[in-house]
């Protein structure tokens, strides 16, 4: 069922994404596979897999009470099929009817106690009344009225641990609203609450680095990703990120902004982090690479994954720079070591032709990434040489304005002494 990962569904998200979509979205609750399938089924261009991810989106959302949900995505599969000359699917208006008026018996019912609740002034009771509408509504998939019933709710809290509880779920519908300035704001505010333990705090670390990530603060999100601890995750927060997910974004973020030791000592040698990354082995091997300085593998694999990459509903709009950003990062790293380098062996290590990485070196020599020069006609790269006699010059110049300053502040010291001039505490007598 979703939310629950199957005993075989340890292989890579992006990987098994266009190959076992069932498997794919066994990892996340009903409301996240809704959301990806849906996503997938807009962004694809693979007639198949559009249709395939439409099927189970309808079949999901069957599962819930969201009946509107239910008939536009059974009107758009009923399109694809018509195109491929394909029979739809049976659309049970029965259920659509039947799940409607039971939907509104319940929503106005919900409103009475609402309304009796807030006459009794009883905070708690009228707390529970708004999570009441605010769980229905999701089963609805009205999240934006879900967002407003729990944010009123959070006025009703009177202990920290609903304070807390409040937060995660306005986290949760904010994320399958893809409304992440939302996500930092109540992050932040369960950050501060008292009641944290560690399932939460791995919450708010990978709230936050969802966060950072959908805003291009790679390496915040790369940071964040790195205290989750996997198993404290828990299935209330499948709506939003699996273990899987927090692997793949953390590692991609990480390429793409820290050092190769940072890297290695963070993600790759953390025993936190390490469990996500067991769940992933091909983006494990995708890092090992990077730090092995094995590029061409590594941007190799990468390329092979960023189709896949792109139909996931909160990286697909990083995906193009994180993959640019790691390939310049990896340059940089491989020309550090060398004086100067040929870009003939450069270009067979990122797999590319001497034109190609030229005109990637130049670009960072433009935005000062890289400081050196591209010898064109023999087709090499060089450090860029210092001035050695003005580095000198300067260096001396600063040592001896030090020896100045030192020698004033000494001789301002022994002439305090020597007339007594200073601050004196007075010690009380025994």
């Amino acid at each position: 069922a979703p939310g629950r990962p199957r005993p075989g569904a340890r292989a890579m998200a992006a990987t098994i994404l266009l190959d076992d979509l069932d498997t794919y979205i066994s990892q996340y609750g009903t409301h996240g596979a809704v959301q990806r399938l849906q996503f997938i089924a807009s962004s694809t261009s693979n007639r198949s897999l559009k249709i395939e991810a439409s099927k189970l989106a309808l079949d999901l959302l069957k599962r819930t009470t969201n009946a509107k949900g239910y008939t536009e995505a059974y009107t758009s599969l009923k399109e694809l099929l018509e195109s491929a000359d394909a029979a739809p699917p049976h659309y049970d208006s029965v259920w659509v009817e039947a799940t409607q008026k039971q939907a509104n018996i319940l929503k106005d019912l919900y409103e009475q106690d609402l309304h009796q609740a807030k006459s009794s002034q009883i905070k708690e009771t009228i707390r529970n009344c708004f999570a009441q509408l605010t769980n229905l509504c999701i089963e609805q998939g009205d999240y934006s009225s879900a967002v407003t019933y729990a944010s009123k709710s959070r006025e009703y809290c009177t202990e920290s641990e609903a304070v807390f509880s409040t937060c995660m779920t306005i986290i949760r519908l904010s994320a399958l609203l893809r409304v992440y300035t939302n996500i930092q704001s109540f992050t932040s505010k369960a950050h501060h609450t008292p009641f944290k333990d560690e399932t939460g705090q791995s919450k708010i670390y990978a709230a936050y680095g969802l966060y950072h990530m959908t805003n291009k603060k790679f390496r915040d999100a790369a940071l964040a990703f790195a205290q989750v601890r996997p198993s404290a995750l828990g299935p209330s927060f499948l709506d939003v990120l699996c273990p899987q997910d927090v692997a793949v974004y953390g590692v991609l973020c990480g390429l793409a902004s820290l050092e190769r030791n940072e890297v290695q000592g963070k993600l790759l040698e953390s025993p936190t982090f390490r469990e996500c990354l067991d769940l992933v082995p091909q983006i494990r091997d995708i890092a090992l690479d990077f730090c092995g300085f094995k590029y061409a593998a590594c941007l190799s694999a990468l390329e092979r994954l960023k189709e896949s990459l792109s139909l996931d509903v909160h990286l697909s709009g990083q995906v193009a720079d994180i993959c640019q950003q790691i390939r310049s990062r990896g340059m940089v790293q491989y020309f550090a070591p060398f004086l100067s380098v040929s870009l003939h062996s450069m270009a067979q290590a990122f797999n590319t032709d001497v034109e190609g990485v030229q005109a990637e070196v130049a670009q960072l020599v433009g935005k000062r990434q890289l400081d050196a020069k591209i010898d064109s006609h023999r087709k090499i790269l060089h450090v860029r040489s210092s001035n050695q006699r003005k580095s000198a010059y300067l260096n001396a110049m600063r040592v001896s304005q030090e020896f100045v300053d030192s020698t004033q502040a000494l001789v301002l010291r022994m002439n305090l002494l020597k007339h007594d001039f200073g601050v004196h505490v007075l010690r009380p007598k025994k």
